[in-house]
Parts: structure tokens; sequence; C-alpha cells
């Protein structure tokens, strides 16, 4: 059986089109006002300004209800280099004593931002008294997005599928059966 031409071109087009949505979809997540490290910690991209407190920089981690979570590794990096990794406590707080004024990362299962710290008497008034992340339930539960959507991004299973939708009508036109 000899399909027409032009359905070979539509299945081909069809195929190349339905196979590189999921790419389109997965590059367009990272392109929104926040970028995201990984599938799911968003990386602020304004500085914002906090208050040292008796020279502590202070913070919490809180999930969607404002609840604190407990025991939660909080990451505090100063030019790309790691100062502390601390732990939060019962109520979802953390404090880094003896910090100086400066420019720090924070990292946390919430989010990953970058602050400006200051000393009680030079900040600005819309600085803020501490750091509060709120934690995304898929990253605390360990969760990922769709091992489906995963696999339709992979480069090499597109390319194979790809290959296969031009590939199978070719043989199937080239058919010398003759039946007639």
């Amino acid at each position: 059986m000899k399909l027409p031409k032009f359905l070979h071109f539509g299945l081909v087009a069809w195929m190349s089109i339905s196979l590189t949505t999921p790419v389109g979809l997965a590059q367009d997540a990272v392109t929104s006002p926040t970028t995201t490290a990984g599938n799911s910690i968003p990386i602020e991209r304004t500085v914002q300004d906090v208050q040292l407190k008796e020279e502590a920089l202070r913070g919490a981690l809180v999930d969607k209800a404002g609840n604190g979570v407990e025991d939660a590794p909080v990451v505090i990096g100063q030019k790309g280099k790691l100062i502390k990794e601390l732990r939060t406590d019962s109520e979802g707080r953390w404090q880094l004593a003896n910090v100086e004024p400066g420019v720090y990362q924070v990292i946390s299962h919430g989010s990953a931002a970058v602050y400006r710290v200051w000393s009680a008497e030079n900040a600005p008034k819309n600085a803020k008294a501490g750091i509060i992340h709120q934690v995304d339930p898929e990253v605390a539960r360990g969760g990922g997005p769709n091992p489906l959507l995963n696999a339709l991004t992979n480069p090499i299973l597109i390319a194979l599928l790809i290959a296969a939708a031009i590939a199978i009508p070719l043989a199937l036109d080239d058919d010398d059966d003759d039946a007639s």
C-alpha cells in the first residue's frame, strides 16, 4: 500500500513539531522573572537589604502555611564561597553570629537570593529585620517534575524519534510489492 507524498510530509512535520514541543515548554519555564536552579529552587535576581541585629544575620524557613520548617539546611555564602551551613531550629529559625556588613548569598530549600547586609547604624529605612524563605512543597518532599516530561526532553530520545518518523514512512514508500 502506497501512501501519498503529502501524507509523508505531513507525518514528518507533525512528528517534528510534537516531539520538540516538550523541549520548548521546558525552556520557557526557565525564562521566568526569577530563574531556577535545578528544577525547583527560584533564584531572586534582585538584591535585598537586611539589617543586622546584634551583629547577627537572622532568618527563617517557612512552609506555605507560615509554619517553621525544622532541621532544614541553610547555606550562607559570600563572593561564591561557603561561609557557613546552618540548620533551622524547631521553629524554623536560623542565626549566623559575628557577621560583617557586606553582600551575602543565602540558599535554602525555599530559594536562593542575594542580600546586602547592613549594620544597625547604617541600614536604609527599607531594610528588613531578617530573611524569610518559603519552602516549595515539591522540594520539601524531594519530589520532582513528571518523569515522562524528563524523558521527552532528552535530546537523544528526540533525535531517535525524529529519525524513526522520517525512516519509517520512507521505508513504507519504498515498498516494491506488486500486489496488483
